[in-house]
This record gives C-alpha cells, structure tokens and sequence, in this order.
C-alpha cells in the first residue's frame, strides 16, 4: 500500500472515531471492569494502522502507569474464579505474534514504567525466523521480523512479561478440521514450553475467531483466551475463554487512546470490519 493511499486510510478512520463518540457517550459501558489492550507492531516504520510510532506507545504506557491499575493476565485471574467484583478498572496490556519490535522497541519502555504484558506467539515464525507473511504484514512495506527465543526468555526473565501461546502457523482455527484445531493449539503450546521453559496459561484466537468447538480445545491447555472485539470485561461473570479486547491502532494517537479506555469507541470495530484493508492479525 502506498504512503498516499496509508494516509487516505488513516484518516478516514480518524473521522469514523468522531462519528463514534457520539453513540458512546450516551451507550459508553459505565461499569467496572478489565481492559485489555491489544498492540501488534510498535516502531516498525511502516504505514499499517496496528504499527504504533514508538513515541506514542510511551506516551500511551506513561498515561497507564499514572492513571490506572495495571495487571497481568495472571495476577486478574489469580483468585481462581477469574475476575474480582467491584474496585476501578484493571488494564492487561497483550502484544499479539511476537514482533522484534516487541522486543526492542516496547520491552525497554515497559520496563521503564513497569507495565506487565502478555505476549502471544505464532510459533512458527519465531521459530524459522520468516517474517510475518499474513494480514497487514502482507500489504504494508517493511518487514515484520519475529523476536527470537532468548529474547522471549530475557522478557520472561524480567518478571513483567508472560508468554502466551497463538497457534502455530496463525491459521483461522474456525475453517480447520477438529484434529488440525488440536494440533495447531497444542504444538504451540508445546514449543513455547519447550524453548521458554514455562507452560503458557493464555492463548489469543488468531484473527480473534472462537467456535465453540475451536474454544473447547483452547480450554483443555489454557487458563484463558481473548477474542476480537472492542469492549471491556466487566467484573462479575466474565467469560476467561472469551475475552474482549480492544484494539490500540496508529489513527488513535493519544486523544483517541483516551477515549478507548473510558469505553467511548466501542462502536468503533463494527464500523471498521466494513472498511477496506480492515484486516488484522
């Protein structure tokens, strides 16, 4: 995609999120709850709206730090019920595929302001080395190289990161046969174990797809999974194998980030599957 047509896109969807306040400051989600945030790309230089400009992601994990209770994945899921009731919002950050830039571009940020994440790996990638072949890594130049497996285990090392498992070959699990379903969840998860050392608890749905035949699977190696979508987890009767998340992009910059987590752009996501070059990963 050109930078031309990448800025025409860009902003389109800025105007979409105006469009959307609107609605969300009457229908906004009030209650508490766990914001998950999703991130892909961080500093890869590219055009592609799920590649956030490394100044952005500091301001945006500054504005964390001070304004709300982090957590990971773990520590929200710690009282083996899933989720506590009551008290303000939480926020997990998730990076999903396992980017280099995962590694030097946002780890040395996290550390510095001490935002626990969870990060989701297509093993396969990490594994070979191939760049990122798929979705938005296919139509935007510059390459999206994996992180390597001693950059995995050094982000484990730190205490802050936890590695999650999303899939092998990142493959819509809903189009795939039951046994290729199993063998997709299950050799990633035992790649990860075997090259980090730690078993992943947490699996991300590639393209955030779940049936429940697919989210059957899932649960049988993993304490949760996340799904697309662009809402928050209120407290009390939340879903661990189906949890929202909201997806964090170029367009929203600050303000828009903002507005993200007061639940003001929920309506953003089902009037951006309908634009085009809309797919994530």
């Amino acid at each position: 995609m050109s930078r031309a047509k990448a800025g025409v896109m860009e902003a389109a969807r800025r105007l979409m999120k105006l469009g959307v306040i609107p609605y969300g400051a009457l229908f906004r989600d009030r209650r508490q709850g766990l914001i998950i945030l999703i991130y892909h790309r961080v500093g890869g230089g590219t055009s592609s709206s799920i590649d956030m400009p490394v100044d952005i992601f500091e301001r945006q994990m500054a504005y964390l730090r001070e304004h709300y209770t982090l957590v990971s994945l773990d520590a929200a899921v710690a009282d083996g019920t899933g989720f506590r009731a009551g008290g303000p919002d939480l926020v997990a950050v998730t990076f999903d595929d396992g980017h280099r830039e995962t590694y030097d571009q946002a780890f040395p940020i996290m550390l510095r302001y001490r935002v626990p994440a969870t990060v989701y790996l297509a093993t396969r990638y990490v594994e070979s080395q191939q760049p990122f072949e798929f979705g938005h890594y296919a139509a935007h130049d510059g390459r999206a190289l994996p992180m390597t497996w001693a950059q995995a285990r050094e982000m484990v090392a730190s205490g802050l990161v936890g590695i999650g498992a999303h899939t092998h070959n990142h493959v819509d699990l809903t189009r795939l046969p039951s046994a290729t379903v199993v063998d997709e969840v299950e050799r990633s998860r035992r790649v990860i174990e075997d090259r980090v050392g730690v078993a992943p608890r947490h699996f991300a749905y590639p393209w955030g797809k779940m049936t429940p035949t697919v989210r059957a699977t899932v649960a049988e190696s993993f304490a949760t999974a996340v799904r697309g979508g662009c809402r928050k987890n209120p407290f009390g009767g939340l879903d661990p194998l189906g949890l929202w998340r909201t997806p964090i992009q170029q367009s929203d910059g600050f303000w828009f980030f903002r507005l993200k987590l007061g639940s003001y752009l929920d309506g953003e996501e089902f009037f951006r599957k309908h634009m085009p070059g809309s797919q994530t990963a």
